[in-house]
């Protein structure tokens, strides 16, 4: 997979230090990019919304009261078409991991590789802003 978000992904962290991350978004991120390059497209998806989860506790003071809770835990920061873009995300990793009848991509039709590296890419680029939030200037 060499679509152009795992390019602007690969960039954003390319510079060791440049993104305020911890040890298991790190693990996360290496995984990600491993799986894309091998074109594991089902994983990609699974990974970028693990990230999605970990960056948005992995270091934080998580408060657990309601008022942390309907903030988004972080996510506010984004705007409404990159929440929606994750909201999509988290639909297409759900769709994979708890089966719930056929589903578009994992049918054994011929079109299901073009569809899921789509779906792979849409990931990648699902998580960039979430990343780029973690950027330190």
């Amino acid at each position: 997979m060499a679509g152009l978000a795992l390019r602007e992904f690969e960039v954003l962290i390319a510079i060791p230090g440049k993104l305020n991350i911890g040890p298991h978004t790190k693990t996360l991120i290496d995984e990600l990019v491993r799986c894309a390059r091998a074109q594991h497209y089902l994983s990609v998806i699974v990974m970028a919304a693990a990230l999605v989860d970990v960056l948005t506790h992995e270091g934080a003071d998580t408060n657990f009261d309601e008022a942390a809770e309907e903030e988004g835990f972080g996510l506010s920061m984004l705007r409404v078409n990159e929440r929606r873009a994750l909201d999509r995300l988290r639909g297409m990793r759900n769709r994979i991991l708890h089966y719930q009848g056929p589903s578009e991509g994992l049918s054994g039709h011929v079109s299901d590789k073009d569809y899921l590296q789509a779906q792979a890419e849409a990931a990648i680029k699902a998580i960039l802003p979430l990343l780029e939030l973690q950027e330190m200037y």
